[in-house]
């Protein structure tokens, strides 16, 4: 048996061994994925997203899919070549070292910031805690790496595996919600339906600001020959507030030169699945064959369109811009809300993951 291994590659050079070799590449390509079943998920992985990127492009399944196979490749190339590519093996190392370590303090400064300038809020506070859990991972790795010993580095495997699944996840979410924040108004658009946002005091914050300014951006892009739009503004009174948003924000537009008659208010609302039932409601009742925009911040686009299709309102999201500085903190809490809306398939996906990382556990 021991002399047997180094015969296969003392083939003829004649054509018929030439004849056999390309489904000797794929018997061996074959081969080489069930040997290493870390790459064999990761083409599941990738292959389940490409299908589900087709039959329901807009679920955030898709993206979780990928990433799984991502995560399991990545765990593929670490577990079995650190010790035939030591050089690349360390440079991929340093490298997710360092992207690790920049989000880790990005998340935590940007926290600090926020909660400084608007006081500990629970978002703001959630997001200097999602800096302190990637820093923790890493000062982890290091004191297990310390430790060493088997059952030691099983779990820092385990741990690191876990940590840049969600990473990133996290990172290609935060990609799509920039792109989909920038998306375009409907053409020929008839209503533009403002999401509400909290207040200070009696007057529109300044997330609800920026929304009202890009409703009336959208107003007047219009082509001077259209009929002006009707701005539908809902947003209900919140327990912490003196007014409802929807007062608000019809007071900004009046002073701004909206007429009253093109503008309808929507006060009953408390959520975004509610803004949307109730608006679409009050647009169908008085203007049939409308064609309605949704105007929220950026980073709420891509939730707003998911809750759009779920309770069957045929409406166009776009964004209003956001201060950068909390652009990544409202991401975060986008990102958990995605999670929690889809949590039952979407956490039944990423145990999955599992499958790949106690392969490299076991057999290393």
């Amino acid at each position: 048996m021991a002399g047997s291994r180094p015969s296969r590659g003392r083939e003829p050079a004649g054509g018929e061994g030439r004849a056999g070799t390309g489904s000797g590449q794929e018997g061996g390509a074959v081969r080489h994925m069930l040997e290493y079943p870390e790459y064999l998920a990761a083409v599941v992985f990738a292959a389940g997203g490409g299908v589900n990127a087709l039959l329901a492009p807009h679920r955030f399944s898709t993206a979780v899919l990928f990433c799984l196979a991502v995560t399991s490749a990545g765990l593929g190339v670490a577990g079995r070549s650190a010790a035939a590519h030591p050089t690349i093996a360390t440079v991929l190392a340093v490298a997710a070292l360092l992207l690790a370590l920049a989000l880790g303090l990005l998340l935590l400064a940007d926290g600090v910031l926020l909660v400084r300038r608007y006081g500990p809020q629970a978002a703001l506070l959630a997001t200097g805690a999602a800096g302190c859990a990637v820093l923790a991972v890493l000062g982890l790795d290091a004191v297990l790496h310390a430790v060493g010993g088997e059952a030691f580095g099983a779990l820092m495997v385990a741990v690191n595996a876990a940590a840049g699944y969600l990473t990133l996840l996290f990172l290609v979410f935060a990609g799509y919600v920039f792109v989909r924040g920038r998306t375009t108004p409907l053409p020929e658009t008839t209503h533009v339906v403002v999401l509400g946002a909290g207040l200070n005091g009696d007057r529109p914050g300044p997330l609800l600001t920026r929304r009202l300014e890009r409703a009336l951006a959208i107003d007047a892009a219009r082509a001077p020959d259209t009929p002006p739009v009707v701005f539908v503004l809902s947003g209900g009174q919140g327990d912490d507030e003196v007014r409802s948003e929807a007062d608000a924000m019809a007071d900004h537009l009046r002073e701004r030169g909206v007429p009253a008659d093109r503008i309808v208010r929507e006060d009953r609302s408390v959520n975004t699945g509610q803004n949307l039932r109730f608006s679409a409601a009050l647009v169908d009742g008085t203007t049939p064959g409308h064609r309605a925009t949704v105007v929220t911040s950026g980073f709420h686009v891509y939730r707003t369109t998911l809750l759009a299709r779920r309770v069957g309102v045929p409406v166009h999201v776009v964004g209003a811009p956001t201060s950068p500085a909390y652009w990544l903190a409202a991401t975060l809490r986008e990102f958990a809300a995605i999670l929690w809306l889809d949590r039952l398939p979407l956490v039944g996906l990423s145990l999955l993951l599992a499958v790949p990382v106690a392969t490299v556990v076991f057999e290393h």
